[in-house]
């Protein structure tokens, strides 16, 4: 094979992994779609090769399903190189998001054993989708792990499935 055709092989399969991210993301809602569209792209992650691993976690707020929390791996690059590494994500539901108040979602890997989430990130003011910061656990049980805050006190949290 020549190098040009792995470097049109392996722009082809990172742009299918972007799709297959941005497509999990979006069957989280079960509204119509809005008119603005996340601030956060999956394009932003150094990932490739992405899957949704366990199952996902929907969280009611305000008598509504309010958001997703999904969790992933993919092969991904940090400051220590590329290795398999998992994600998480929520995407706040279309019928919540309408509803025009602040909020900021919350996301992160929560590891068995461990206090503390790890790839902890917080989005911005009425950002729809969030993702964490990929991180080194997949030798690990870990769970998506998800929250919103809205003026000044927070819905429910979610957690996703268990995987070892």
């Amino acid at each position: 094979m020549s190098p040009l055709h792995r470097l049109g092989a392996a722009v082809a399969a990172l742009l299918a992994s972007i799709v297959v991210t941005v497509t999990f993301a979006a069957s989280a809602s079960a509204a119509p779609a809005a008119t603005a569209s996340p601030t956060v792209s999956s394009a932003s992650l150094p990932c490739s090769s992405v899957r949704q691993i366990g199952d996902k976690k929907v969280v009611a707020d305000l008598g509504m399903s309010a958001f997703t929390v999904r969790q992933y791996i993919g092969w991904c690059q940090d400051s220590r190189g590329s290795a398999w590494m998992n994600f998480a994500s929520v995407y706040v539901w279309d019928q919540y998001h309408l509803r025009g108040f602040s909020y900021r979602s919350s996301v992160g890997i929560a590891v068995r054993g461990e206090p503390e989430t790890r790839g902890f990130t917080t989005g911005a003011n009425r950002q729809q989708l969030t993702y964490s910061v990929p991180v080194r656990t997949t030798a690990s049980c870990t769970q998506g792990w998800g929250k919103i805050a809205r003026a000044g006190s927070e819905s429910g949290q979610g957690l996703t499935s268990v995987v070892c």
